[in-house]
């Protein structure tokens, strides 16, 4: 299992199998290999049904606050503008989920009785309903930090509106995670249940399935591919037909990176070469982005999948490791690039080319964009920022026509993550605060 460190969530220890996969701003990862430089074409072509707006060259950023803490990022923004992801509080050990409704007018989400909650994933439901996962005040009997904050209590999804934060129910477990929401009200993730499973690797006890909550209160049960014992499901499109993830054993979670279309059976979408593979999110023209190592399990890229084919989605020029972020319909992704020793920066790749978020805004002193977390339609990306003194805050890049940015091959200082900014994971090792997403 590679070491690597998530910057995409604060995974649960059910995940650290596929921790690789995600975000990689670890400061340990270590390859000799090298993707395709940034001007390479990758040959994927966006669908037919796919109509790009054109390249976006100039970007505003827009800092976001925090919640008292030093760092803060944000996970999703939807098409209203609405941005949700997670801060640390004043003093910097309680996370909780954020909200910026009209930016920068924020919004602390609260708990479910327990001190952490957080926004690790996608929310793309109607405006005001958002998805995330937190503390109860419940002690685990069986210690299994699901949530990842490093504490013994109950992990539980919640769905958040009007001020309210709610549970969402297990399959007769002890925790569980939501991850998306789409705009009839249907929230995926993944639920324990009740059987213990000795291949787990400890503290986790039991599998756990991934699961559709219906907006009347029911939970479906979506299959692993055949042979698994555990699933996990990242993203639902809007009309609720199709939903995608990883299944595997609980020892290897994110064996196969998966589809699934309305009740028939999870479609496999292949592999770059290595043993874990995750998929991340899917736009409404089927499209389909997620991370799969390569062969050896050393270096873990970016892939898009569309019309049955997975096309590596290689890195910035340089670096050895890219993780996805988020797809819009226009096919645009976002996404983070890292070298072999760590050091990271937030890209976007459009119609075949990739490019550094840092050259794509006016020039900042001291400030660099650590990755891009997702993309809207309108173009507007979520992510975070870091600046010399190790400060991290969640950002809004709004594309504009026009701009002061860095000239064409400028160079842009990659920046290594702090150890302080990093939380510990349940088996050793750190997990970066980002966007992960879970179970991998």
């Amino acid at each position: 299992m590679s070491t690597r460190i998530s910057i995409a969530v604060v995974y649960a220890g059910v995940v650290l199998e596929a921790s690789a996969l995600l975000f990689g701003c670890s400061g340990n990862a270590s390859s000799s290999s090298f993707a395709p430089a940034a001007s390479t074409q990758q040959g994927t072509q966006t669908g037919s049904n796919v109509q790009s707006k054109g390249d976006v060259r100039h970007y505003e950023l827009v800092t976001l606050d925090s919640l008292g803490g030093s760092v803060s990022f944000a996970i999703n923004i939807d098409d209203r503008g609405q941005v949700s992801g997670t801060s640390f509080l004043s003093g910097n050990t309680i996370l909780h989920a954020q909200i910026w409704e009209s930016p920068p007018r924020t919004t602390d989400l609260g708990t479910l009785g327990g001190s952490n909650s957080a926004v690790f994933q996608y929310n793309h439901g109607s405006g005001g309903h958002f998805v995330g996962w937190s503390e109860t005040a419940e002690i685990d009997p069986n210690n299994e930090n699901f949530c990842g904050f490093g504490t013994s209590h109950v992990c539980l999804g919640f769905s958040w509106q009007r001020g309210k934060m709610t549970s969402l129910p297990t399959l007769g477990g002890m925790n569980d995670h939501v991850n998306d929401v789409n705009k009839r009200g249907q929230m995926v993730g993944a639920a324990e249940t009740s059987t213990p499973d000795p291949s787990c690797i400890a503290p986790h006890v039991l599998d756990y399935l991934d699961v559709i909550w219906q907006p009347n209160g029911n939970i479906r049960k979506l299959s692993p591919y055949t042979g698994d014992t555990v699933s996990y499901a990242y993203t639902i499109t809007q009309s609720g037909e199709a939903v995608v993830g990883n299944s595997g054993s609980c020892a290897a979670p994110a064996t196969h990176a998966l589809l699934w279309r309305s009740r028939t059976s999870p479609i496999n979408l292949g592999s770059l070469g290595g043993s874990v593979n995750v998929a991340l999110d899917i736009n409404n023209h089927s499209q389909i982005i997620g991370n799969s190592d390569l062969s050896g399990n050393t270096v873990t890229h970016t892939f898009l999948w569309q019309r049955g084919t997975m096309t590596d989605l290689g890195t910035l020029p340089g670096d050895t490791d890219s993780f996805a972020g988020g797809i819009n319909d226009e096919g645009q992704v976002v996404l983070e690039s890292s070298d072999a020793s760590g050091n990271c920066r937030g890209y976007l790749w459009q119609n075949g080319s990739m490019t550094d978020l840092n050259t794509l805004i006016s020039p900042h002193k001291n400030l660099n964009v650590l990755f891009g977390a997702n993309i809207n339609d309108s173009g507007e990306i979520v992510g975070a920022t870091v600046n010399a003194r190790g400060v991290e805050r969640a950002i809004l890049l709004a594309p504009r026509e026009s701009g002061d940015v860095l000239p064409d091959g400028a160079s842009v200082p990659k920046v290594t993550l702090p150890e302080r900014m990093r939380l510990r994971n349940p088996h050793g090792g750190l997990w970066d605060l980002r966007k992960s997403a879970i179970p991998r």
